[in-house]
């Protein structure tokens, strides 16, 4: 049993302060033990029918994957921060990643839009089904799809994205007796956040955090698609500057 299986919730422990409280008065017998019983059975079943429907919410009906949320870097912080306390400083690493496909306007326009969003689903199967669980694969609009990958520094993100996009160039959609191929461009980056034991959780700075981490693979991503496509860039600090001039060029050879 791990520790999170070990955790009562709030429900959990009012139940046991009213069994505590009715053994001291010698007034429990089997019909409170039952309602006891009933009432925590109903507690869950509410839980997992309110999860689902929040699932159901927050699912692209196209793609299968989740929609955009402001809040998905709050939640996965939030979650690290019952792991990462103390008094000693503890960095956590998490990637993001943004997937873009190749030349999709045009795919659309040549082969039309039922085949272009078959293409949008085969692509977002290969991502959700080559990632974790706990990574959050999103469709972040059109033909862009971003990854949160926490716990993981740039290096195991790299190796993350080589698999994708090989992935991605060997899948083929039959198309009239021929087979249809796309590649994707990707730009990626990373932020680390500082956990102390005196350090409370700003939902706005990280949600701060997590606009400028989009922006940041979204520089990344341009890199990526002016210098050829099929391929990732990785956002550097350094290069702010020069973003913006690959930014405007590709808009001007892109028109």
């Amino acid at each position: 049993m791990n520790k999170k299986e070990r955790e009562l919730n709030s429900f959990q422990v009012r139940n046991i302060k009213v069994m505590t409280y009715l053994l001291e008065k010698d007034a429990v017998n089997d019909d409170v033990i039952d309602y006891l019983h009933e009432s925590e059975l109903d507690y869950f079943a509410l839980l997992d029918k309110y999860k689902l429907l929040e699932e159901k919410v927050n699912i692209d009906e196209k793609t299968n994957l989740l929609k955009f949320k402001r809040d998905y870097l709050t939640n996965i912080i939030k979650t690290a921060s019952r792991f990462y306390h103390g008094p000693k400083t503890k960095d956590y690493s998490v990637s993001f990643i943004r997937f873009d496909i190749d030349d999709f306007s045009v795919f659309n326009n040549e082969y039309g839009h039922e085949t272009g969003d078959m293409i949008l689903i085969l692509v977002a199967k290969i991502i959700r089904d080559n990632s974790r669980p706990t990574d959050y694969v999103i469709r972040f609009g059109g033909e862009e799809f971003d990854v949160i990958l926490p716990s993981t520094e740039i290096s195991g993100a790299e190796v993350y994205l080589e698999k994708i996009m090989e992935k991605i160039r060997e899948a083929a959609l039959p198309y009239h007796g021929n087979e249809l191929r796309v590649t994707v461009s990707a730009g990626l980056a990373q932020m680390v956040y500082a956990f102390s034991g005196c350090k409370a959780i700003n939902e706005k700075e990280i949600e701060g955090c997590f606009s400028e981490l989009q922006m940041q693979a979204d520089n990344a991503l341009y890199e990526a698609k002016y210098l050829g496509k099929d391929r990732y860039s990785i956002y550097s600090p350094d290069k702010v500057e020069e973003y913006k001039k690959i930014r405007k060029k590709y808009v001007m050879k892109s028109s």
